[in-house]
């Protein structure tokens, strides 16, 4: 077997590598798919400490194209379990943990334990979870996302960047038609089929990878925030963003005060749900709790103790946290 001692001496001598920090540090990855096996695999070669791996899905014959660690002999097997195995063969000084479950099911101390979080997921439902949690414990996360030849990747610093909710690069539409709710299981759900190539999940993986290394070294990440890549053209397009003040994930005015919305006091809560799924883009079922309670959907605002300037705090399924509500009746 290889020694360990020399393993890392290319990546060593680059000016500002710390490979003591690399392998104390520790990376949560969502999704062990086409993108995020890939960013697993270049992290177990640069020695990361510990690897936590999160994805409930099986390996399907049609995976093989673009993700590099199955074969056919894993065919039904579940994912993170043998993307760790594979992982372990590539790099046995590593530690890894393979979880095979729902991302919500995870155990908060995994995320919190995380120095970085990598977005490999394949919805939109689930992203948003993941981008609000990250948020809320204030967790470095790199997105990264693909589409037959087109690429992006986004690098999200909670309260210093852009998060995935301040402008939405897509419809909000786009972002309730996810293939699977991430509260949900895939039993019996047929997942939509995207057109997917490995040499643009190599690419993007490879820069989700080496943000995620320059974040633990402490070195300038993604400049412009947004990435573009046009793998037809060959060519790179990056897209400055900024924080959205009236960010309901991000915005100082949010993480002091809450959300000021406008509540009539005529309305039912159901109405009021209603609403909260119109403007702010909520995925139905919807829990709005008053005081430490939840309020039943036929109970009308002017029958509750509430007043201007109370919270409501609403949980919907594709948040990582209750939005905060300060009411505004009239």
């Amino acid at each position: 077997m290889e020694k360990v001692e020399g393993r890392y001496h290319r990546q060593e001598i680059l000016e500002g590598w710390n490979q003591g920090k690399i392998q104390q540090s520790t990376v949560l990855i969502a999704g062990v798919g086409a993108l995020g096996s890939m960013v697993a695999v270049f992290l177990s070669l640069m020695g990361i400490g510990k690897l936590i791996l999160v994805d409930m899905d099986t390996i399907e014959l049609s995976n093989l194209n673009r993700q590099l660690l199955f074969t056919e002999k894993d065919i039904g097997e579940f994912k993170a379990k043998i993307a760790a195995q594979k992982l372990r063969e590539i790099n046995p000084s590593i530690h890894i943990v393979d979880l095979s479950k729902n991302l919500t099911e995870v155990p908060r101390k995994y995320f919190e334990e995380s120095d970085v979080i990598v977005d490999g997921l394949d919805t939109f439902e689930a992203r948003r979870w993941l981008n609000s949690l990250c948020v809320g414990l204030k967790k470095p996360l790199v997105h990264g996302g693909m589409y037959g030849w087109y690429g992006n990747i986004q690098v999200i610093i909670p309260y210093r960047t852009p998060c995935l909710e301040c402008q939405p690069l897509l419809p909000r539409e786009r972002f309730q038609k996810s293939c699977t709710p991430p509260g949900k299981k895939r039993e019996n759900v047929e997942p939509p089929k995207f057109p997917g190539v490995s040499t643009i999940s190599a690419v993007l993986s490879g820069i989700q990878a080496q943000e995620t290394i320059k974040i633990l070294l402490d070195l300038p990440t993604l400049i412009d925030n947004y990435l573009f890549y046009d793998g037809l053209s060959q060519s790179f397009t990056t897209i400055k963003l900024e924080r959205n003040p009236k960010c309901i994930i991000c915005s100082d005015e949010y993480r002091l005060e809450g959300i000021e919305y406008a509540i009539d006091k005529k309305e039912t809560i159901r109405e009021l749900k209603n609403r909260l799924t119109a403007t702010l883009g909520l995925v139905a079922p919807i829990r709005v709790i008053h005081k430490t309670r939840f309020v039943e959907d036929d109970t009308k605002i002017e029958d509750m103790d509430l007043a201007s300037g109370d919270l409501l705090f609403v949980y919907d399924k594709s948040l990582g946290k209750p939005l905060k509500l300060r009411a505004k009746i009239s």
